[in-house]
């Protein structure tokens, strides 16, 4: 039950640091729709122009939202393993047990 305890704790522990990190580090999205969509709507203000920027915006919250999702995956799965190397290398553990 003791195990069961701690790998518990050791992946929320994981989980929340790859959430932190992942959403601190911004993302810069470059799609040339979208600067085409916000040159249309300033030179032109309507309301076709805006809806193209609405939905092109929305296309960019998109893509950065699945790109901290892939960074949160990738982030937990390197902290996973360095965490696994440090306490099962052969020799002294770091931590007193």
């Amino acid at each position: 039950m003791k195990l069961i305890v701690r790998l518990l704790t050791r992946i929320v522990i994981l989980a929340a640091l790859a959430i932190a990190l992942s959403f601190a580090i911004p993302v810069f999205v470059h799609r040339n729709a979208y600067n085409k969509a916000v040159l249309a709507d300033i030179n032109n203000p309507s309301a076709e122009n805006n809806t193209i920027l609405l939905k092109e915006r929305a296309e960019n919250q998109r893509v950065v939202r699945a790109t901290h999702l892939e960074a949160t995956g990738v982030l937990f799965v390197l902290m996973s393993l360095s965490w696994f190397l440090i306490h099962k290398w052969p020799g002294k553990s770091p931590s007193p047990r």
